[in-house]
């Protein structure tokens, strides 16, 4: 197959480039999920940082660019990927919306602030350019199988659930509301509990509750500055899921006759199982791949990641 869409990275950093290399078995970054897919043209990386941009251009046998006009000269860009820190994401989706793309596919949150969310969101209403946002879960064909198995009612009402989370409502946190947000549904309501600013100054780690329509969740700030968590344990009425590892892995308990308490139930551990999350970026890429060429809808759109930030936001307002 000749190679049809060209590829340019817009940050040379670790989930751009450095989280894996061309010969790891995991596919964890831009560079080697478009890499992977004989669709896509890898053109190259656009980073201010000159000696990170040339190290990434080898690593990943491309160019380097020191600015997005760079980048045009003498190409032709179909896709932009957006990896740059959170704080700058306004201003290059600003920019790439104003190029002649096909897509965009830009990391999470779309924004810090839901000001410039909605900035964005009138500008992109007036714009052809599609935007694909990175989170990431949204591409693991396992927390779909929780969802459907519980909008089909294997799994009987949901009751009650925790979870951990660090690093940010927005930056980290948001991550935990949207799949939540997927395997549960809509978010009726939300009450911040406290925060505490373990990573960045304006964006707190807030522990909350959020309602759904059956049952809520309480999720709890976890100081990155400690180590790294994120988790959740989903308890229904036929059935308890743990999402550990940050979603690398799930645990699934049934409901049994409790060994020792006559009359009682309990729940027993009868799975455990790896989820495909390593292989996130990869099919993300063949999301959009499929999407370009009519075959699939797009699993996390601007609109999406637009929902996702106004619960952030007002989760943040709480406190």
């Amino acid at each position: 197959m000749s190679l049809k869409y060209n590829v340019v990275i817009i940050g040379a950093g670790n989930i751009g480039a450095f989280f894996d290399n061309p010969r790891s078995e995991d596919i964890l970054t831009h560079a080697h999920g478009f890499s992977m897919d004989e669709r896509f043209n890898l053109l190259g990386f656009v980073d201010i940082n000159k000696e990170k941009g040339q190290k990434a251009a080898e690593l990943w046998g491309c160019n380097y660019y020191g600015s997005i006009d760079g980048a045009k000269a003498g190409n032709k860009i179909d896709i932009v990927c957006i990896a740059v820190p959170d704080e700058l994401h306004f201003e290059y989706l600003k920019k790439a919306m104003d190029m002649d793309v096909k897509l965009i596919f830009c990391e999470k949150p779309i924004t810090k602030n839901l000001k410039d969310a909605e900035k964005l969101l009138e500008i992109y209403s007036s714009k052809n350019a599609k935007i694909v946002v990175n989170y990431s879960r949204r591409f693991v064909d396992e927390f779909y199988g929780i969802k459907n198995d519980y909008n089909g009612g294997k799994y009987g009402k949901f009751l009650t659930g925790t979870g951990y989370y660090g690093k940010g409502i927005m930056h980290n946190g948001s991550h935990m509301v949207d799949l939540l947000g997927v395997i549960l549904g809509e978010v009726k309501e939300n009450k911040a509990l406290s925060g505490t600013n373990d990573f960045y100054a304006d964006d707190p780690t807030v522990s909350v509750y959020l309602k759904f329509d059956e049952g809520g969740v309480i999720l709890s700030a976890a100081d990155c500055r400690a180590y790294t968590v994120f988790e959740a344990d989903l308890l229904f009425e036929k059935k308890r899921i743990k999402i550990l590892n940050s979603g690398f892995s799930i645990e699934s308990y049934d409901i049994v006759d409790s060994p020792i308490f006559k009359g009682y139930k309990s729940l027993e551990q009868t799975g455990l199982f790896d989820t495909s999350l390593k292989m996130a970026m990869m099919n993300a890429v063949r999301n959009i791949g499929n999407h370009l060429e009519g075959n699939e809808e797009i699993k996390c759109s601007f609109f999406d990641a637009y929902k996702t930030l106004k619960i952030c936001s007002s989760i943040r307002k709480g406190i």
